[in-house]
């Protein structure tokens, strides 16, 4: 099973990265973040039928931390 997370850049765009956990920093370049998105995990290689989907849950979840972060300053 693979990890979904997604990668902000400096411009604020989001792209979404499934592999394994460890892999996740080799996807990160200087000055983005990454949010590994909690309890869920796909099985590789991602039917396309299901990448909606993913997309959508790991972007909900990226904003929803970024709300949370921006009314906690």
């Amino acid at each position: 099973m693979s990890a979904v997370a997604a990668i902000v850049d400096v411009k604020g765009r989001i792209r979404i990265v499934i592999t394994e956990r460890w892999r996740m920093r080799y996807h990160v370049a200087p000055g983005e973040r990454l949010f590994v998105v909690p309890n869920f995990e796909v099985l590789e290689p991602v039917d396309l039928a299901y990448i909606p989907g993913i997309v959508e849950r790991a972007e909900r979840y990226v904003k929803k931390k970024l709300d949370d972060n921006r009314r906690s300053n």
